[in-house]
């Protein structure tokens, strides 16, 4: 996932319903400090109403573009 991709939401979190789109802005290295455990991802989403808010990869997918366009 890169910036600028478009999103769906597998999943619904505070604010956000499942289904909806988002916008990837920014992608996180978030370093683990415990040994033997993996570091991960995070996602900044500006959500359809405008707000911003942090995601691990399991809460969205990747949309094809062409999919939502009439």
């Amino acid at each position: 996932m890169k910036i600028g991709d478009l999103v769906e939401f597998r999943h619904s979190s505070v604010g956000v319903p499942a289904g909806s789109l988002g916008l990837v802005v920014a992608v996180l290295e978030q370093e683990t400090m415990e040994p033997g455990r993996w570091n991960y991802l995070l996602y900044d989403i500006k959500t359809l109403d405008g707000r911003v808010q942090r995601f691990t990869e399991s809460y969205f997918k990747k949309v094809t573009p062409g999919l939502y366009s009439t």
